[in-house]
């Protein structure tokens, strides 16, 4: 009984994960065409390392944007949605990205929230808030 009720889990959490992975496509798609439809450069998608991802990196007069896409399920408090340890590991990201990419271009972190495949809001520029 345990091993059937452990193989249904493992079943629904692969499902599950795959879900995920393919609604994270597709909103990251839809803010990829925004920054396009803006004449920005899309340079790379999900660039990872270990277990962090910068999920979209455009670049537009010289300037590298990272984007961070979060999905929100209530458009109150979206600041909310990103924490501190979040931004800390995105900037810890974009700085290994650098390192790795050397560019004498300034970058900027925008974070788009998505909602039932619409962008409700763009934060622009986060880093320097």
């Amino acid at each position: 009984m345990i091993f059937l009720v452990s193989k249904v889990y493992l079943i629904v959490r692969r499902m599950n994960t795959r879900y995920k992975k393919t609604k994270g496509d597709e909103w990251e798609n839809l803010v990829a065409q925004y920054y396009q439809n803006q004449w920005y450069l899309l340079i790379e998608r999900k660039y990872t390392i270990k277990w962090w991802e910068l999920d979209l990196i455009f670049q537009k007069n010289n300037i590298l944007t990272f984007v961070e896409v979060k999905v929100v399920n209530h458009i109150d408090d979206l600041q909310d949605y990103v924490t501190p340890k979040k931004l800390w590991h995105v900037k810890h990201t974009i700085a290994y990205y650098l390192f790795n990419h050397p560019t004498d271009k300034e970058y900027i972190l925008d974070v788009v929230f998505v909602r039932d495949n619409s962008i409700v809001d763009v934060y622009k520029n986060v880093t320097n808030s």
